[in-house]
This record gives structure tokens, C-alpha cells and sequence, in this order.
């Protein structure tokens, strides 16, 4: 079934700024996405658009959550179709306890009250703030205030969700917590439609990729996608750094037929090459091993400075 269906969607903004242009695709039940593009591109403007926030006369039906098009008299139905975690956390936590925050939606929902404890209290333990019901949400760390963002979408249980730049602005230990918890929505069948800059995060999060730059450039497998440095460097988009890595290590001759796009899959990649090396891995400089890196870096070189 397809679980987001969205049809040569159109949208300007009052003052006639064009933000997106026949922006068409479809998302299956169950699989995992990951929309990006440049600052402007229209990507928070989508978004806004699958729960029905924004919509336009003229783009009436182009989009459909769960095979039905989204009925701008129905909004306030939405949340248990599809939940939206919005890049800052402090648009989400507005009430004077986490556990009223996560409450808030299944109340709004006419959700009986005990079954309104079950799943506050289920989705603290699912984003691992398990026992924070009495925690003033202004008082989280950064990190913490983004996994209760989460927490309070996961309370409507609904079976899309979608995020803006869920890893933005987080420190390392928070940004790895946060991406276990995708990981394991994603394990459990949930549709994700993931809004990102962190490409470091894709491959863990994503097997699909968009890119949208007002209409859409791209759309293809996660290794597609990044495998066109071309089409990328174009739209102003960068690739894994361990991608970018492994295209260096090739110029000193390491055998590498299908570039890592993660640090799982380096793994893998240098595990079967030294088992089949006898245990060594050989690099070498020869007349072309600096031209091979100048190739290589220059790709990536509008990203320097």
C-alpha cells in the first residue's frame, strides 16, 4: 500500500515566491526516506503540506496520506495519520510538565484516560526518558528535548512520521542516541520521510533518497543517489564523508569496486579485502595517485573555505 502519495503538487507563497513546481513521488508503506536539498529548496514547505498545514486551491488532492487525500476540514485528524517533529523542539514542548506535552495529543484525540498513561509512559521508554513524566520540558538538554519532541508524536501512534533535521544542533553522544531511536522506528515498520542535511546519517537511516530543489532533481536508491557526485555538487549537497574517504584511498590504488557509504559498510569493505589480501591491505603513490586526489578532492570543492 502506498502509505504518502504526492501529484504534480504546486505551491506559492502570498508574496509569489515559488516554492515547489510538479513535485510528484510516492512513498510505500514501511519504507524509510530521506528528503534533501539546499537551504530554500522547498523541503519544510513539503512537509507542511502532508498533514494538510499548508495547502492550495489549485493543488486540491495532489497529496494522499494512507490512500485518502487530505481534506483541509479534517486537519485536526491527521496526527493519527502522519506525525510531524519539527526541526526545533521548543515548537512542540509548550505545557508545564514532559508528561503533559506527550499527553496532550492522544487527549485532543478523545483517547481514554488510562490508555492516555500507557502511552505517555511508552513513548518516554521508546526515546529512552523513561520515568520523565514530572521533568519540566524548558529544562531538557538539547538532545533531550529532541527525543521528547518525538515522544510526543509517537503518543498518537500514527504510522507515518516525519521530521525536519531531527540530528541538527546535537552534540555527538546525542546525535548517535537520536539515530538509534530512528533506527529502531524504522526496524518496526514505521514509514519515515526524514528532512536532512546530516548525510553522515543517511545510510544508517535511509534506503531511499529525494532530492528536491522546488521540483524533484533526484529520486533513487541511497547509493544512486550519492553515487552522482555531479548532480549533487550541482544542487550545492555534499556525500558521506567515508564515501568521500574511500574515492581518496582508490588514487592510492586500494581496490574498491563499490564505494562505503558508512562506517558498517567500510568495515565490511576493508574486512573482505585484507581476509582476501592475506591480512594486509597495500597502498602505493605512483604517477597517478596525485592527480587521482586532486580528481577526487576537487569534487568536493565548493565545500572548502
Amino acid at each position: 500500500m502506498v502509505a504518502i502519495r504526492v501529484h504534480d503538487l504546486n505551491y506559492a507563497y502570498s508574496d509569489g515566491t515559488v516554492a515547489l513546481e510538479h513535485v510528484s513521488f510516492e512513498i510505500a508503506r514501511g519504507e524509510s526516506v530521506a528528503l534533501i536539498g539546499p537551504n530554500g529548496a522547498g523541503k519544510s514547505t513539503l512537509l507542511l503540506h502532508l498533514n494538510g498545514i499548508l495547502h492550495s486551491k489549485k493543488s486540491r488532492g495532489a497529496v494522499e496520506i494512507l490512500g485518502e487525500p487530505i481534506d483541509p476540514r479534517k486537519v485536526h485528524k491527521m496526527p493519527k495519520k502522519i506525525g510531524i517533529v519539527f526541526q526545533d523542539p521548543d515548537d512542540m514542548l509548550f505545557m508545564p510538565l514532559l508528561g503533559d506535552d506527550v499527553a496532550f495529543g492522544p487527549i485532543n484525540l478523545g483517547v481514554a484516560n488510562d490508555e492516555v498513561k500507557r502511552r505517555v509512559k511508552d513513548s518516554l521508554e521508546r526515546v529512552g526518558l523513561a520515568g520523565y513524566e514530572e521533568r519540566v520540558s524548558h529544562h531538557l538538554s538539547g538532545g533531550e528535548k529532541k527525543r521528547a519532541a518525538i515522544a510526543t508524536v509517537l503518543s498518537m501512534d500514527p504510522e507515518i512520521i516525519a521530521m525536519d533535521e531531527p540530528t541538527a544542533n546535537l552534540d555527538p553522544k546525542s546525535r548517535a542516541e537520536l539515530i538509534e531511536i530512528l533506527k529502531g522506528l524504522k526496524s518496526e515498520g514505521k514509514t519515515l520521510i526524514i528532512i536532512t542535511h546530516d548525510v553522515n546519517a543517511i545510510p544508517e537511516l535511509a534506503d531511499r533518497v529525494i532530492v528536491l530543489h522546488k521540483t524533484i532533481v533526484a529520486d533513487g536508491t541511497t547509493r544512486e543517489v550519492f553515487a552522482d557526485t555531479e548532480m549533487l555538487v550541482a544542487a550545492g549537497l555534499d556525500v558521506p564523508t567515508i564515501m568521500q574517504f574511500f574515492e581518496v584511498l582508490q588514487a592510492f590504488g586500494y581496490p574498491c569496486d563499490v564505494l562505503p557509504l558508512s562506517i558498517e559498510d567500510a568495515v565490511r569493505n576493508l574486512t573482505r579485502t585484507i581476509e582476501n589480501g592475506d591480512g594486509h591491505v597495500h597502498l602505493h603513490i605512483h604517477k597517478h595517485t596525485h592527480s587521482g586526489v586532486d580528481s577526487a578532492r576537487s569534487k568536493y570543492q565548493h565545500h572548502s573555505g
